[in-house]
């Protein structure tokens, strides 16, 4: 057996994504389900549900920060913080 055959794990490896994610929460109309999509950058999550809001294939939208569960943007409660709050 060569010398690089055995391996001792002493550490294990960190994750290369972000410690910060957030959740669009997606709400439709009967009969189609509502959605829970996960974004690592809070740009990306707001995208997308503007994206959904344009579209008209939501009746409610929320961007959620899940390290706090924060809500950053909800337009039906009034909610919408500025990116330096995301």
């Amino acid at each position: 057996m060569t010398a690089g055959a055995h391996h001792q794990r002493t550490k294990e490896l960190l994750s290369p994504w972000p410690a910060d994610r957030y959740e669009v929460l997606c709400q439709r109309s009967a009969p189609f389900q509502g959605s829970r999509d996960r974004y690592h950058f809070a740009e990306h999550a707001m995208e997308a549900a503007q994206a959904l809001e344009t579209a008209g294939l939501a009746i409610r939208v929320a961007v959620i920060r899940i390290s706090d569960d924060a809500v950053i943007y909800d337009p039906d409660s009034g909610v919408e913080l500025p990116s330096e709050q995301w």
